[in-house]
């Protein structure tokens, strides 16, 4: 997935007026620095968790980071199925059969 690069720039404004590098930046979020640098490049995204992680250590609002209608851009999605997934194994058999059917109605 490419990202947009307005948002890797963001995060690479972030990590330079934090005065810290790619690597200091990457061991703060628990990633590799790789993965910064492509971040950075509008080649990789980061989680929502990631984002918020940045925006509660830098003191920066998530408005500054995504637009509101540019949630696309960042990589929620398999989040999003992760809390569904949790979500659905809590429930009974029968409402599982009923949530798929929905779900195939969406197609």
């Amino acid at each position: 997935m490419s990202m947009n690069s307005n948002f890797g720039e963001k995060i690479k404004w972030i990590r330079n007026i934090n005065g810290l590098t790619q690597e200091e930046f990457a061991t703060e979020l628990g990633v590799q620095s790789l993965h910064i640098s492509n971040v950075e490049r509008g080649k990789r995204g980061l989680s929502l968790k990631k984002i918020e992680l940045i925006c509660k250590r830098f003191g920066v609002d998530l408005s500054e980071i995504i637009p509101a209608g540019d949630f696309e851009d960042v990589d929620i999605k398999m989040e999003l199925i992760d809390e569904i997934v949790e979500t659905l194994e809590l429930l009974e058999l029968s409402q599982v059969k009923i949530i798929k059917t929905m779900i195939c109605a969406l197609k």
